[in-house]
């Protein structure tokens, strides 16, 4: 999906920006605030959408994992799914304190816990290796 697809779908961003990396590449991010929501389209993919996050309660993973949860119950809930294997990483920087990750590769899927909250889940594409994206297949009705 493009950045004109979703704007068709949802209508447009309350904010755009630009996110670069070091590397040269680069990302758009279109945030919609009224939906507590944001989505990443990357240079590298040729401006497709790789990344949603939310931020709103109105979302709920398998579920149970939602925005607003405290970190206790979302490792309770944690427990009682079968998401695979997690990495957890702290962020320590000045801009974000008490600031942890758990990441779930296989399923690309990130989510953020600050003071004890869980505040954003991040869903991405699913990867066939390391570099490559398994994107779906459109339909005839894709292009109308």
């Amino acid at each position: 999906m493009e950045e004109h697809e979703v704007s068709s779908y949802i209508g447009d961003p309350d904010e755009t920006e630009v996110q670069n990396y070091g590397h040269g590449g680069q990302a758009n991010v279109l945030y919609y605030d009224e939906f507590g929501l944001s989505m990443s389209f990357d240079s590298e993919e040729d401006f497709r959408l790789v990344e949603i996050s939310f931020e709103n309660d109105r979302f709920v993973l398998h579920e149970s994992i939602k925005p607003g949860m405290s970190k206790e119950d979302f490792l309770s809930a944690l427990e009682n799914l079968d998401m695979g294997e997690y990495e957890v990483e702290e962020i320590e920087d000045d801009e974000f304190e008490n600031m942890v990750q758990y990441i779930f590769e296989k399923e690309n899927i990130n989510i953020w816990i600050e003071d004890d909250k869980l505040t954003t889940i991040q869903i991405g594409p699913e990867f066939v290796d390391d570099d490559t994206i398994r994107w779906p297949q459109r339909s005839n009705n894709d292009d109308e």
